[in-house]
């Protein structure tokens, strides 16, 4: 927090209080769900709960980001930055949305310490390469 009670980038405690995470997770028929992200979804939920986030970060669906070969996809954005609204992609109405791709359950965790918890974007998880079916 600077002097003047602006909260500085990358803080996760603002004049508010606590930011406020929005984690939209893709559930489309090609990069979602056949590549799992009815997990993601569940595991989200399950940490949130578990960590007792549920006041700060709120887990959501959404049919198609539209980078169905970098799947499955999750999008999070400042819910207050945003003013409430969905957003569903990056820079739509929260200049501070962020897509990760290709994730895994086992990404979830450096997600929500790291960028839900500490307030900085988790880079390698980004613009990953589009994903090779079999």
């Amino acid at each position: 927090m600077s002097e003047d009670g602006d909260a500085i980038p990358g803080e996760t405690d603002g004049p508010r209080g606590p930011r406020r995470f929005t984690v939209m997770v893709c559930r489309g028929p090609t990069c979602g769900e056949a590549r799992g992200s009815a997990a993601l979804t569940a595991r989200l939920h399950e940490m949130v709960e578990r960590r007792g986030l549920g006041e700060q970060i709120a887990v959501l669906e959404e049919t198609c980001f539209g980078h169905c070969m970098r799947g499955p996809n999750i999008l999070v954005y400042d819910t207050d930055e945003a003013g409430g609204a969905r957003v569903f992609g990056p820079g739509l109405g929260a200049p501070s949305a962020v897509l990760y791709n290709r994730m895994t359950v086992a990404d979830l965790e450096k997600v929500v310490d790291r960028h839900l918890v500490g307030g900085m974007v988790v880079r390698p998880f980004l613009n990953r390469p589009p994903a090779r079916d079999p």
